[in-house]
């Protein structure tokens, strides 16, 4: 009987050391620290109670947009003051109140958020021609205002006798270019000549007829410089229609190179 030799080859095992020794090393220190730093810093400006908004402050002369603004932003309370979207806020404020001008937004750190309200000036007021719909208007001709109540007697009005306008508020005044004529008109007629003006109605682009409250009307070339049909009128009415001759005057027509009046 045969017998036969197994060889069996032995494995070594040999025990492999894993070297650390990049905890040796400083770096590895100071990034592992650095980590720790920067979760502790983003925990305590994101997510802790100090960096939480406690107090909205609105600062406006309007009541009504005082309180209505905080209704909206009342619902950041409790919010992280750094991831505020102020440009967001911003936008749906002007967007819902078009009488605001404009917002200066500020985070009072570290938990107070203040809304700055300006708001637009009402320099005219803007009429349909039959006075059914009044609005408010700035210096720039946006309409941010429907009128309920009766018109004041120290508001200038401008109505619309041939030109065809939307009455909606946020629009724009298709003469709005046009406003600092109105206003200036209304500025040398009153300081200059005492002459109170009831109201301006726009005939057309190119016509302005003006009612004072003496009864009697001026009639405006709006191609013409403004300026100068004003200076006509002051010659006129101190040289040759004094006070008294004003009660049977009809109008003064400003139009045309020759100054005609009836």
């Amino acid at each position: 009987m045969k017998h036969y030799k197994i060889n069996r080859k032995k494995r070594n095992f040999r025990k492999k050391n894993i070297n650390f020794s990049f905890l040796k090393k400083k770096f590895f220190w100071f990034f592992c620290l650095g980590i720790i730093l920067i979760s502790g810093f983003i925990y305590f400006f994101i997510y802790s109670e100090v960096f939480k908004i406690k107090e909205i402050q609105v600062l406006s002369s309007s009541e009504y947009l005082k309180v209505n603004i905080e209704k909206i932003v009342n619902q950041e309370l409790n919010k992280n003051i750094f991831l505020l979207k102020s440009k967001e806020i911003n936008t749906k404020i002007l967007d819902q109140f078009p009488e605001v001008l404009e917002l200066e937004l500020k985070k009072k750190m570290p938990d107070i958020f203040m809304i700055q309200v300006k708001e637009r000036q009402e320099v005219a007021v803007l009429c349909s021609q039959d006075y059914s719909q009044c609005f408010s208007i700035d210096k720039d001709g946006s309409m941010f205002r429907k009128i309920k109540s009766e018109l004041k007697k120290d508001q200038l009005i401008i109505s619309l006798g041939g030109i065809s306008q939307n009455f909606i508020v946020g629009e724009s005044f298709l003469l709005k270019d046009r406003i600092t004529d109105f206003l200036e008109i209304e500025k040398i007629l009153k300081n200059n000549l005492k002459i109170e003006i009831e109201d301006i109605v726009v005939i057309s682009a190119k016509r302005l007829n003006l009612k004072t409250r003496e009864g009697w009307e001026i009639y405006f070339s709006l191609e013409k410089d403004i300026k100068l049909q004003t200076t006509k009128l002051r010659v006129l009415l101190e040289q040759e229609i004094l006070i008294e001759a004003r009660k049977n005057l009809e109008y003064i027509d400003l139009r045309f190179e020759r100054i005609f009046y009836k």
